[in-house]
């Protein structure tokens, strides 16, 4: 590992080789720092990173046809569009910028304890309503609107039965769904053991797996799914045609966000809570667990790179690519050019140069 700017940041030399190799930005977030954090490659030796704060963010969502960029915080979903033209004529000078995404819609959820959120074919968002138990669709009317519950979840109420968590897309639909337990009571999935989670297909209702040690994060890619088991730290696959499920790798963290590209994973790991129940009884400890990134080859599970962090940010949600962005910059309400922002079409995106508005 090659140390950069602060000691508690690590990255291998495979890392922003592989970063620059695929010409994409990889973003993540932290709600335990309260982080959106992006990672690109400069010239394929180094890295660049930005960061930018939300109020716990979780899921990540990237429509990748008209460039947007979805994060899901503690009460909203927020939309932003990404601009180029602004990106290359940002005022501050120290600062530039091949992408800026911009605030567009802001989504007030209330507490949903959302977890992870994906762009449809045109453009829907479906997210993670764990608090309801159910997969939602954003809404210009309410809080929510129900898509798809578990058919052992009754009603609609914000209990947490059986912690939804993880879903999968498949022609731009929740495909697959991933959960602790089938619990229908208030929070019932902390009550019992750690290998009851399951693996879920959201049309039918059938149960793909079950026994399951806390499962996260499912992709679908290649008639695959391919999820994580934080309890254990493995990384499976199970193939849907033949119903097998092959171990990938193992890793000795709580595993959670996931990335599926060409012939390699992008995989978060996390270090263990101390504090919490919830997390007694894994074959890991806090110890010896840690937060970071791997590239790892999608069939041998073998390593191909990876990040760190030994201090400040110690637990990864969420982990998306963007393609063809190599500096990316990210506006929030808070910002000091957030108003002075102007898109309207492409031939008309400007800067308002008065200091007050």
């Amino acid at each position: 590992m090659s140390n950069i700017d602060k000691p508690f940041f690590f990255y291998s030399e495979n890392f922003p080789k592989t970063l620059n190799r695929i010409k994409a930005t990889l973003v993540f977030s932290t709600y335990q720092a309260g982080k959106l954090i992006f990672i690109s490659s400069l010239n394929g030796k180094t890295i660049i990173k930005y960061a930018k704060s939300f109020k716990r963010p979780m899921g990540i969502a990237i429509d990748k046809n008209k460039m947007k960029l979805a994060v899901a915080s503690r009460t909203s979903i927020q939309v932003f569009a990404s601009n180029k033209v602004l990106a290359l004529s940002y005022p501050e000078k120290k600062s530039r910028y091949d992408q800026l995404f911009i605030p567009q819609v802001k989504y007030h959820t209330g507490y949903l304890d959302t977890h992870e959120i994906e762009f449809g074919t045109n453009s829907e968002l479906y997210f993670i309503n764990t608090m309801f138990s159910c997969i939602s669709k954003v809404s210009a009317d309410k809080h929510f609107e129900m898509y798809w519950k578990p058919d052992f979840i009754t009603e609609l109420l914000p209990e947490d039965r059986c912690h939804l968590n993880g879903m999968a897309m498949k022609n731009g639909k929740p495909a697959f769904v991933t959960m602790f337990d089938t619990t229908n009571t208030y929070f019932g999935w902390k009550k019992t053991p750690k290998e009851t989670g399951l693996l879920v297909e959201v049309e039918t209702g059938k149960i793909l797996l079950d026994q399951l040690a806390m499962p996260h994060s499912p992709v679908y890619f290649d008639d695959k799914i391919y999820f994580l088991l934080s309890g254990t730290g493995e990384i499976k696959c199970y193939d849907l045609k033949t119903e097998k499920v092959t171990l990938i790798s193992k890793i000795d963290s709580f595993l959670r966000g996931m990335v599926v590209h060409d012939d390699f994973l992008i995989v978060g790991t996390s270090k263990l809570r101390e504090e919490t129940t919830t997390f007694k009884g894994l074959p890991f400890s806090a110890e010896d667990s840690y937060c970071g990134i791997y590239i790892l080859n999608r069939t041998t599970g073998k390593p191909m790179g990876g990040i760190s962090y030994t201090d400040n940010i110690r637990e990864i949600f969420s982990l998306k690519l963007l393609f063809d962005v190599q500096v990316p910059g990210i506006l929030v309400e808070n910002d000091e050019y957030h108003d002075k922002s102007i898109m309207a079409d492409p031939n008309l995106n400007f800067w308002i140069k008065q200091k007050k508005l």
